[in-house]
């Protein structure tokens, strides 16, 4: 083996296996905290039809992944307790003892191989999980708790990328099947799902307190709520002990004696361009892509509309992301510019744009994309919004069939704080891609192959300035996620754009 890369391979070695932190149990017993939420997951309790929210705000607290990330955004052992890579192509990963999951089954490494073997197979390829783990060539089995992870190219961040792989039981998987088990999930998470509330729209999950994550509540009720004003009343009336919310919210709510919490998302807000159906478009133009960029104020967005809790973007990578290039400014206002821009490319009369958005699937996006519709209406460029549901984004999306020119596409770093992942969405990789530059597609494929830390954040931070000039998408701004809560709730933790759930306490009388 050559002696730079053994070097490289102890360094990894060592950071994973002095990540492993001890594991402390909590007894449940701590009454029944209410989290307003905006939808259940499209895909219920299958953890491979997305990645985000609002997916993970349930399928965290029914699943584990074999990494995660903690709250500070640092990659963590999960049902892995350490990890090393052996060859450029090859990583082992040492699970935790004595897990199992909330119908009592073992998971052990036959169990958690089950879950690759499914996604690699041409159902679960199709999946959004799935077709971020086509790299991984074959999931072998070399004990009770040992897996080998073999991969068609070096991939320096595979580690990071399994932090999106819930694990699922897989006699339960077996015999349901997929739409059958996401009624009836099974995971190792530190709660077990009771009832998806269909009926009441309220789905009910108990402590599971056998989780290796055990919890410090008895139940979870997470309260469909799809409009922000219904929840935001709910909590101030006592009917909810927490949810999500708008930043301009907050002042109202902290004059009614409730708290708040907020923690950079890890996400760039963005709309995406789409350019790769092969029809003729203007924004097949990079002229028309940057013109777009500088019509829209990206400050008057973080000031006015995120009370400077969010910063304007002109990247791929968020401040607190892997591949972060603190050098590279976003595209200055200029409608101006953007007007010369478009008449360059020969549409000095503007063109008609539809964009596809999903509202209420983060704070005051509503808002945000009325500020962008007027920005560009200004520059000539008419634009139309069409709301649709999560669903049906989801299924476009995953099936590339826009009808749209653009859509609401935020560069989500989450779930394990690498830009590679929304580059690679961005990117020719991606199953039925909206945009494909196949040059930019081998710059990225050169960043996994680099193992060396700082080689790979350089090679990153370049790669981030070629798709700032590409611009596949109007960068909007750097996201954050708030909470408003309940003053007896304790423990409160942002871990990966979602609450740390076994943390979570009621310190009011039981209910």
């Amino acid at each position: 083996m050559h002696r730079a890369w053994q070097g490289r391979i102890a360094a990894l070695a060592l950071t994973c296996l002095l990540a492993a932190p001890a594991t402390v149990a909590i007894a449940a017993g701590g009454g029944t905290l209410r989290y307003g939420i905006t939808v259940v997951p499209p895909t219920y309790g299958n953890p491979y039809g997305g990645n985000g929210t609002p997916g993970t705000l349930i399928w965290y607290a029914l699943f584990d992944a074999l990494t995660r990330l903690d709250d500070e955004g640092h990659l963590a052992p999960a049902l892995a307790l350490r990890w090393e890579a052996v060859s450029p192509t090859e990583w082992h990963f040492e699970l935790r003892p004595g897990v199992r999951f909330s119908n009592g089954r073992v998971a052990d490494a036959e169990a958690v191989a089950a879950t690759f073997e499914w996604l690699g197979s041409e159902a679960g390829r199709r999946t959004v999980i799935g077709n971020e783990l086509r790299n991984v060539t074959r999931v072998e089995v070399r004990g009770p708790r040992t897996l080998a992870f073999h991969t068609g190219r070096p991939d320096a961040a595979l580690p990071a990328r399994l932090a999106a792989v819930l694990i699922v039981e897989p006699a339960s998987w077996a015999e349901l099947g997929p739409a059958g088990f996401a009624k009836q999930p099974v995971g190792t998470g530190p709660f077990a799902l009771v009832d998806w509330g269909e009926r009441d729209k309220r789905a009910v999950l108990r402590a599971n307190p056998d989780s290796w994550r055990a919890p410090r509540l008895d139940r979870l009720e997470f309260r469909v709520m799809p409009d922000n004003a219904v929840r935001l009343q709910a909590l101030v009336a006592g009917e909810i002990d927490l949810s999500d919310a708008a930043v301009d919210d907050l002042p109202y709510l902290r004059a009614r004696g409730l708290r708040s919490a907020n923690a950079p998302a890890m996400q760039v807000m963005s709309i995406a361009l789409i350019t790769g159906t092969g029809q003729p478009s203007p924004l097949s133009d990079p002229r028309v892509r940057r013109a777009l960029n500088h019509a829209v104020d990206k400050q008057v967005i973080a000031d006015k509309l995120l009370g400077g809790l969010g910063r304007p973007a002109g990247q791929p990578a968020s401040h607190v992301t892997v591949g972060y290039d603190p050098q590279l400014l976003p595209y200055r206002h200029d409608p101006a510019l953007a007007r010369r821009l478009l008449s360059e490319a020969g549409y000095a009369d503007g063109f008609e744009l539809d964009i596809d958005v999903v509202v209420t699937s983060a704070g005051g996006d509503g808002a945000i994309y009325q500020v962008v519709q007027q920005d560009l209406n200004d520059v000539g460029v008419r634009t139309t919004l069409h709301a649709r549901t999560f669903g049906d984004w989801l299924r476009n999306y995953l099936s590339g069939a826009w009808k749209a020119d653009a859509f609401g596409l935020s560069w989500n770093s989450a779930p394990y704080n690498d830009v590679t992942r929304p580059m690679e969405y961005f990117s020719c990789r991606k199953r039925n891609p909206f945009f494909c530059d196949p040059v930019l597609a081998d710059r990225l494929e050169t960043v996994n192959e680099e193992f060396d830390p700082e080689r790979r954040a350089a090679l990153l931070r370049e790669l981030s300035r070629a798709y700032r000039e590409a611009a596949p998408a109007i960068f909007l701004v750097e996201t954050v996620d708030v909470f408003a809560m309940d003053a007896g709730v304790g423990g409160f933790k942002i871990a990966n754009r979602v609450p740390v759930y076994e943390d979570l306490l009621w310190t009011r009388p039981s209910r």
